[in-house]
């Protein structure tokens, strides 16, 4: 089994990456694991060296965070795909763990480690279908950080309650995600309509629409220093909130005369004009 990163270079991130390659160079080393490297680069381009013998993709200018994986999805030749950010540090039992996964069950065609913040605690980076409640109880919204330990919590990140076997999820997280190139043959690349953002979501509900199953696996973790590859703060709030609505449009219900995609375009709208007064308080507040 042979397994092709692709990673995205955007606001320059090139020593995120040779960290990133670095870890996963470790990782092979000890499984003797089959691996390339695909760095698609969304920054103009310029001279820096190409990391730990990744192979580099121009893509001239930064033409969003899905269009670009696809462009290194179609440069590779593994049988899986490995998304990863930048900003990740993979675990040196990475691939132990995941090929054991997949090669045990061939139904799963998605699959996402355990992923921590820096300090290590568990980013909820893996999650049930998106519901209208999901704007109240989003990964990093103020109810969720509150009541951590709530049933809605839970209901929602099942990884808040879950440690033990891997889990079938409907959703896990870009930040590190694995997917069988059969299942991109059948249901299609990213959905180049998300500049950044869902197109995760998008890409597991498709595969399980396909009759695949997406699987949680907390036996091995990745390291993702969240935001470290992001750029701007408010750009990326909007960009987070386009794509939400985007997602819901595709496969959310409308209601009648569109009443309900109405209601949550004026939430995400709230929402995000939320998010970008408290980042600006918090950079006011600043010495």
């Amino acid at each position: 089994m042979k397994y092709s990163f692709v990673l995205v270079n955007y606001a320059g991130s090139w020593d995120l990456i040779s960290a990133c390659l670095a870890s996963v160079v470790r990782a092979a080393r000890h499984s003797g694991a089959d691996y390339e490297a695909i760095v698609v680069n969304n920054d103009p381009p310029g001279d820096e060296a190409t990391p730990n013998g990744a192979s580099v993709i121009e893509a001239g200018r930064n033409v969003g965070f899905a269009r670009a994986v696809n462009l290194g999805v179609r440069a590779t030749r593994g049988d899986v795909i490995v998304l990863v950010n930048p900003d990740s540090v993979v675990g040196e039992d990475f691939f132990t763990s995941v090929s054991d996964l997949l090669a045990q069950s061939p139904q799963v065609g998605v699959v996402g480690p355990r992923i921590l913040d820096t300090d290590g605690a568990v980013q909820l980076s893996a999650r049930r279908e998106l519901s209208l409640v999901s704007g109240l109880f989003g990964r990093t919204s103020l109810l969720t950080r509150l009541l951590p330990e709530s049933r809605f919590v839970k209901r929602h990140f099942p990884v808040a309650a879950e440690e033990g076997a891997p889990l079938r999820v409907d959703w896990v997280s870009g930040a590190c995600l694995l997917v069988r190139r059969e299942v991109l043959e059948r249901v299609g690349l990213l959905d180049e309509r998300f500049f950044m953002y869902f197109e995760d979501a998008d890409l597991c509900r498709r595969a399980r629409a396909a009759g695949y199953e997406v699987r949680y696996l907390p036996q091995t973790a990745v390291v993702h220093d969240a935001g470290g590859s992001t750029g701007s703060r408010p750009l990326a709030i909007l960009r987070l909130h386009r794509s939400a609505f985007l997602y819901h449009r595709k496969h959310g219900p409308h209601g009648p005369f569109g009443l309900v995609s109405g209601l949550v375009l004026a939430g995400l709208a709230v929402r995000a004009a939320a998010g970008i007064l408290a980042c600006g308080l918090r950079r006011g507040g600043k010495p």
